[in-house]
């Protein structure tokens, strides 16, 4: 249907306003000033709690039409031209060392370096010191310095919350982060204007730190634990968030192995004021099973010297490109979107990030040869989103919709579509889709608008056992990663490339609507400018080191004989399929109104949006469908060390999901009757697309840490509204043989309730 100019600009304008009403219901209600029997009352909310869609009010009803998947009205440029700013890279930050004090029978870490004034990180969290005091509370030195209530620590009280195996993986490397509003100047685009500081809420070095672009980089090595602080600088008033964003947040490393009390979604988030110490112990899993003595080189880390430090594991199970991010139950979507995520690259013998050095273990992939590990001169992180603006060209999000949200302004890196310059020679790009809802297909293309070679390497952090040469690569939906090399070896300086979506989505939001061709994604696909090349690459003849500032590297002294990188045609061994002690299935779909609010009170543990309802929805084992309550455990691993073999089945057909498994990978093995890739045929991810009405199937092995993680749509918005199950891991002896009780956060501390467990997903109880 044709729709004039002007008749779109009034639409755009409806859409606008209705915008801003709907902005204007979320402020009054955060400040009590509405309730939600008022809206109903009044014909804006439905009994179950969905927005009516009407005109003035949602930018989906008819008349209030615009341009772009969501429905919101097109953000503005302001000018702005694709491929005009340069690429930013990630803000790589630098630990300082740490190092042990005995207190009262305990061994406390001590900051050093820049964070020497910091209090020492514990194995037990500062909540219980918070609890014990008895005198004055206004002047109890474990307080929160910003509120004057409540702990100064996050991290929940006892011994279920203990870091585990505290002095096996005694922290060396110190990390101090604060998430908070945005500094001044914040600009997604030079042309673009500034972020308010409550638009954008990000991560900044220190205590108490502002939040700055690009994201952070931390590098870990394996045999090297870390331990991360991270401050919550954000507003102590919830309504200061520039309409979306909650001021809770739990730090999630996705998908270390690491114990629950550090996975970040134990349900224990912390508020303005409070700090979290997260111990990352960069475990190779299967250290309690395979390789104890730790005699394998090819399970190692660097020693920062040229030489390796060997780990107990299974050199298999190395893991590369990570990310980490926000995991407040009921508000990850717009916490991550806000800002709230970081990239983790782990590196180890064999992905040691040194494609020079020649001792029998190192890949020698692209990378660069300056430091001894860790070079990213040619070994670049690339994360991708999807944004939008209002016409004032501050970041929005929709907070109302429970399908998907997409965005019309292409990132990378949090950048408007950047450019980058590149010598000939061969790069490595870890790309990372980060969007909310997006799903995306990547293609690089040639001047002449010609799909180039690449070489895939790693799905989800994990390489494959030997590369995959693609002209584009397979759908890469929320959360996923993949690692591919691109040999700019065969152009000449001058030459321009980009890197191009070809995947258009279904407006809903709730997964992709089918691949466009190269020339047609090149051209522009009307109504949605994130299919189309989203970053540009140029060639050209010399660039500064970003690892040896000073240095500029050469097409002379970086390319040709002195490209020194490989791409080896072996890059790790398979790990074999066994039989299963048990197998699972579990199914993600919808259900007709959900169970997340008790029955009596109406709440959500923990607190959720009041006006949310809850669709999506997870069945276990063919058993009665559950949408999510932190106070259920809905799968049950009894003893660490058993082979499992799981099935997602997706529950209905118009969307797909990408499922995530925290703490453990799997072993993927078919996709039932449908196709499965070269580039996940038994290939360990953390990230399964089920594709419309599909099921994958694969085998997973929990081990070495226990305690409550978490399994989930990772389309946020999905997870958001409740597409999300509480799994319980229990340890072979000790504290965390016992099931977790759960935690409920308050600003004045935490307070414990004694989970429900499903019969279904418990395999100690038959059903």
């Amino acid at each position: 249907m044709y729709i004039s100019a002007k008749a779109s600009r009034v639409r755009q304008k409806e859409a606008q306003h209705a915008r801003q009403n709907r902005a204007e219901i979320v402020k009054a209600r955060s400040l009590g000033q509405l309730s939600r029997r008022d809206l109903i009352k009044w014909g804006v909310f439905t009994a179950s709690g969905l927005l009516v869609c009407k005109n003035g009010l949602s930018p989906f009803a008819r008349s209030a039409f615009a341009d772009i998947p969501t429905g919101t009205p097109a953000s503005p440029l302001f000018g702005a031209q694709r491929f005009t700013t340069p690429l930013l890279r990630l803000q790589v930050q630098t630990p300082v060392p740490m190092t042990p004090s005995a207190r009262d029978g305990e061994i406390d870490a001590v900051f050093g370096g820049q964070f020497a004034s910091e209090r020492a990180a514990r194995r037990l969290s500062y909540h219980n010191d918070f609890s014990a005091y008895s005198g004055d509370p206004a002047a109890n030195p474990f307080r929160n310095p910003i509120t004057n209530r409540g702990p100064l620590d996050g991290r929940p009280p006892t011994e279920f919350f203990a870091h585990q195996r505290w002095n096996e993986f005694f922290p060396k490397a110190g990390y101090v982060m604060s998430w908070g509003p945005c500094v001044p100047g914040t600009r997604f685009h030079p042309s673009f204007p500034d972020q308010n500081a409550n638009a954008v809420w990000t991560y900044g070095t220190g205590a108490f730190a502002q939040g700055s672009l690009a994201p952070p980089l931390i590098k870990g090595r394996y045999g090297e634990s870390m331990l991360m602080r991270v401050y919550n600088n954000t507003p102590v008033n919830r309504e200061d968030n520039a309409g979306f964003g909650r001021n809770e947040q739990q730090f999630h490393f996705h998908n270390a192995h690491n114990g629950a009390e550090s996975d970040g979604a134990t349900g224990a988030h912390h508020f303005p004021g409070t700090f979290y110490d997260y111990l990352w112990g960069t475990t190779l899993a299967r250290r309690d099973k395979i390789n104890q003595g730790a005699t394998d080189r090819r399970a190692s880390g660097p020693n920062g010297s040229g030489g390796l430090v060997n780990v107990p594991g299974d050199y298999r199970e190395i893991q590369g490109t990570m990310w980490a991010h926000d995991h407040r139950f009921f508000f990850t979507a717009e916490n991550v979107y806000k800002g709230n995520l970081s990239m983790v690259n782990y590196y180890s013998g064999p992905d040691r990030g040194n494609e020079q050095l020649v001792d029998g273990v190192n890949l020698r992939l692209p990378s660069g040869k300056f430091l001894d590990y860790g070079n990213i001169d040619f070994d670049v992180n690339l994360i991708v989103s999807d944004g939008a603006t209002d016409q004032d060209g501050q970041y929005f999000f929709d907070i109302f919709t429970n399908d998907g949200f997409l965005g019309d302004i292409p990132l990378v890196n949090f950048q408007y579509a950047p450019y980058m310059e590149v010598l000939p020679r061969k790069y490595r790009f870890r790309i990372l889709a980060a969007g909310m809802s997006r799903f995306w297909k990547f293609a690089f293309s040639d001047p002449n608008g010609n799909a180039i070679a690449i070489r895939q390497i790693a799905n989800d952090g994990n390489f494959l056992v030997n590369p995959v040469l693609l002209t584009a690569l397979d759908e890469q939906g929320v959360a996923e990663r993949y690692d591919v090399i691109v040999d700019f070896a065969r152009f000449r300086v001058g030459d321009r490339l980009k890197l191009v979506n070809l995947l258009t989505m279904r407006p809903d939001g709730r997964g992709p609507n089918g691949a466009v061709t190269l020339a047609q994604a090149l051209a522009g696909v009307p109504g949605d400018p994130c299919v189309g090349p989203v970053m540009e690459f140029r060639v050209v003849s010399s660039v500064p080191s970003v690892d040896a500032p000073g240095q500029t590297l050469t097409t002379v002294n970086s390319c040709g004989p002195n490209d020194r990188s490989q791409v080896p045609l072996t890059l790790t061994q398979q790990i074999p399929i066994v039989a299963p002690v048990r197998t699972r299935t579990i199914e993600w779909g919808r259900t007709a109104g959900g169970d997340s609010r008790d029955p009596v009170t109406g709440q959500c543990t923990p607190d959720c949006p009041e006006e949310a309802v809850f669709p999506w929805s997870v069945r276990i084992n063919g058993e009665s469908a559950h949408t999510f309550n932190a106070n259920r455990i809905s799968l049950l691993i009894p003893q660490p060390g058993e082979v499992e073999h799981w099935t997602y089945v997706n529950g209905g057909a118009g969307w797909d999901h990408p499922i995530h498994l925290h703490f453990e990978e799997g072993v993927t093995m078919n996709r039932g009757a449908d196709t499965i890739p070269a580039t996940e045929r038994l290939v360990r991810k953390d990230v399964w697309r089920l594709r419309d009405g599909g099921q994958v199937t694969f085998q997973v092995q929990f081990g070495e840490f226990a305690g409550s993680y978490v399994n989930h749509c990772h389309n946020t918005v999905h997870e958001d509204f409740a597409m999300l199950l509480r799994m319980q891991l229990l340890a072979a002896s000790g504290t965390q043989a016992a099931i977790t009780p759960t935690p409920n956060p308050t600003p004045d501390g935490v307070f414990f309730t004694t989970p429900e467990i499903l019969p279904e997903g418990d395999p100690r109880t038959p059903v």
